[in-house]
């Protein structure tokens, strides 16, 4: 067995993730799973808000590239619709 770098670890971990999420996703729309369903029990409001904002961007760019595989969208378009979702869900202005 060999013994992996602390980064190879780190990216095998983020593909897991990134994989469980993808698949996650897919549940959700297949299953017409709303947000505020698989929020439900999730308590702390901030966390609910965060992982509600997650999932619907992911869901969101889930279907452009379901859009883009149909022709409607070019990959211009879908990266330009993707990048957009990813900054407004890391983008948060500071409370004063």
């Amino acid at each position: 067995m060999q013994d992996k770098s602390y980064v190879q670890a780190i990216q095998d971990l983020q593909d897991r993730l990134s994989h469980q999420f993808l698949e996650t996703l897919g549940h959700m729309l297949a299953r017409r799973t709303t947000v505020d369903k698989a929020t439900l029990h999730i308590e702390d409001e901030k966390v609910r808000a965060v992982v509600k904002n997650t999932l619907i961007t992911g869901q969101i760019i889930a279907l452009l590239a379901l859009m883009k595989e149909m022709g409607l969208l070019d990959e211009t378009q879908y990266d330009e619709f993707t990048a957009y979702l990813k900054h407004a869900l890391t983008y948060r202005p500071r409370d004063n």
